[in-house]
């Protein structure tokens, strides 16, 4: 069931960008998505340090 999806975004690194949202449970989450063409990469925490970690390691396979 499709439902309203509000994200803010707050900072980049590299080609990921993180935001705060909804996460799948419901409650607010912090996101991290790689926005180049075909990567696919998502991931989704409580926090923002980890968010923050996850989005620096992230090393994106896609060559543009």
């Amino acid at each position: 069931m499709p439902h309203g999806f509000m994200f803010q975004r707050l900072m980049r690194y590299g080609p990921v960008e993180i935001g705060k949202g909804v996460g799948r449970d419901g409650a607010k989450a912090y996101i991290a998505s790689c926005t180049t063409d075909d990567c696919g990469w998502s991931a989704d925490f409580a926090t923002y340090s980890a968010v923050c970690v996850a989005a620096k390691g992230h090393h994106c396979r896609i060559r543009r």
